[in-house]
């Protein structure tokens, strides 16, 4: 079974967002950004971020008038980066450690273009914050918050130009990557939030002891089918430094297993779409899936009941759930294993499947369902109908779902 006639899938960004990054780089070209002011530069961001959280806090937008509002405010994002001047390996350095993958700071920085991950997030700290308004303070902890901390800043630009919040949040962002805490300290300078920032510490995540208890931690360290980066291990770290009545952002995430083709799932469904979205899904291929249950779920509870089994050599997997593969299926050596993120940001704030990057299905090639491969490769895991395939998670520098034959 291959995949490799598939065209590349449609992606979540909308093509106006991406066509940005273009746009930005012939200003830098043609040295435009340097005949504004810098306060003007500084204004303008402001402006951008607060008309985008005021909208988006209203009400649920539609799609065009949404990305116009974020087409503004990654514009003057990226002026604001650019104007922080990182050296090339600031910009580009990337590599893999103990937890997971360190993305470099230029893929980092256009994380804002995923628009509805950056929307579920504002939403749903504006509404964790809520529940904390009777806290003389709040301490907001963000790991791996990469160069401009998208999930969050803009809020508290709004809550600044408003003057909420001024003396009571305290806010930690965290990075690995120095060129990433070079451009947040600009950012800040820029948004004028400094009031906002207990500290930006420079260092693993992993490596963090604070000496205050966390009462709301903003993290989404992640890829699609929950894989690469080290979002679980840093939870993992992060539990006993929690306050008693703690709030962790996302409040759940899902991962569900399914089964379908990969050519109607990942290519006939977006054929006539230029980007992906839960609202754009073709109902007639999501019916053809097989639908084989929930593999993992993370929230506050369940953290503190993950049963670890230890390797040896800094290797830990947590156990997950079994899934049945169905009898009676046409095909189904034709199939792929797809594990899937929807992710709760909180209360109602949801990142839906094909919503975000992060959300994209992930298809597991080397589960070969009643088939054996022509060409096989070592982790091929050949399993039959009617087999139950049990999951673990592996917490290493690969993190991401080992399934076992039951």
């Amino acid at each position: 079974m291959s995949l490799k006639t598939l065209s590349p899938m449609t992606t979540f960004a909308d093509p106006k967002l991406k066509d940005i990054c273009n746009q930005n780089l012939r200003k830098q070209l043609n040295n435009l950004l340097n005949q504004l002011p810098e306060n003007e530069l500084q204004q303008a961001l402001q402006n951008s971020f607060n008309t985008l959280v005021a909208q988006i806090l209203s009400d649920k937008l539609p799609h065009t008038q949404l990305v116009d509002l974020f087409a503004d405010a990654y514009e003057n994002l990226l002026a604001s980066y650019d104007k922080a001047e990182l050296t090339e390996s600031e910009k580009m350095t990337s590599y893999i450690n103990a937890t997971g993958l360190v993305m470099s700071v230029e893929n980092a920085v256009h994380t804002f273009q995923d628009i509805y991950r950056v929307q579920a997030f504002l939403r749903g700290i504006h509404q964790a914050l809520a529940e904390k308004k009777d806290s003389e303070a709040v301490y907001i902890v963000y790991p791996a918050c990469g160069p401009c901390a998208p999930l969050l800043l803009p809020l508290i630009s709004y809550y600044a130009s408003r003057d909420i919040d001024r003396q009571r949040l305290k806010i930690t962002l965290i990075d690995i990557q120095p060129g990433a805490v070079k451009a947040l300290n600009k950012l800040i300078s820029d948004l004028d939030i400094a009031d906002y920032i207990h500290e930006v510490l420079c260092c693993d995540v992993m490596d963090f002891q604070p000496n205050y208890k966390i009462d709301v931690l903003v993290m989404e360290a992640l890829q699609h089918g929950f894989t690469r980066e080290g979002h679980l291990a840093f939870a993992r770290h992060l539990v006993p430094f929690l306050s008693e009545d703690a709030i962790m952002l996302p409040e759940k995430i899902t991962v569900t297993a399914s089964l379908n083709i990969g050519q109607r799932e990942y290519v006939d469904q977006w054929a006539n779409q230029e980007r992906s979205h839960s609202s754009l899904v073709d109902q007639d291929i999501q019916n053809e899936r097989s639908v084989l249950g929930e593999v993992f779920s993370l929230s506050l509870d369940k953290l503190h009941k993950l049963t670890i089994i230890p390797l040896g050599d800094g290797m830990e997997l947590v156990e997950c759930n079994q899934v049945q593969i169905p009898k009676g299926i046409e095909n189904i050596n034709k199939t792929s294993l797809l594990l899937s993120v929807t992710a709760t940001t909180f209360g109602n704030e949801q990142i839906k499947e094909y919503d975000s990057g992060i959300t994209h299905p992930l298809c597991d090639m080397s589960v070969c369902i009643d088939f054996v491969p022509k060409a096989a490769e070592p982790d091929d895991l050949l399993v039959k109908s009617g087999d139950w395939l049990k999951f673990y998670y592996k917490l290493s520098g690969t993190p991401g779902f080992l399934p076992t034959v039951a």
